[in-house]
């Protein structure tokens, strides 16, 4: 999996409540830039450029945090070993696109990973922006 790691251009991450409000996140490692989609307050959205060490910081962080194998297993309906057991009223959606234009999405209603923090603490880091639902 780790070549799976290396080879994401993109990866944008939702999170949403059951009445369509949220965040959305979309960063392009292959441009250096961020996007920022606030569902609550539509004048809170921005596109920006990414440093070089936020870049790294995100490509060193997704495989210790395990996104793809989330992804895999969620997919897989294989989610008892990953996934939290006090549901949530919300949602999540991850996507990737990789290198070669091939793209691989994941997602549940209610039941988040059990390590979803250190995604949001990620997220929260290099956007300096508050990843969670209202």
């Amino acid at each position: 999996l780790s070549g799976k790691y290396n080879s994401i251009a993109v990866i944008e991450v939702r999170i949403m409540t059951l009445a369509n409000e949220g965040y959305s996140v979309k960063f392009n490692l292959a441009r250096k830039i961020m996007s920022w989609r606030d569902y609550y307050m539509w004048n809170n959205n921005f596109t920006r450029a990414i440093s070089d060490e936020a870049c790294d910081l995100i490509k060193e962080s997704l495989p210790k945090i395990g996104v793809i194998e989330w992804m895999m297993a969620y997919n897989d309906k294989l989610t008892d070993a990953i996934e939290s057991k006090f549901p949530s009223q919300g949602e999540w959606k991850i996507s990737i696109e990789y290198e070669d234009g091939t793209k691989f999405e994941s997602g549940a209603e209610q039941n988040f990973p059990k390590d979803w923090n250190s995604l949001r603490s990620l997220i929260e880091k290099v956007t300096g922006c508050s990843f969670l639902l209202h």
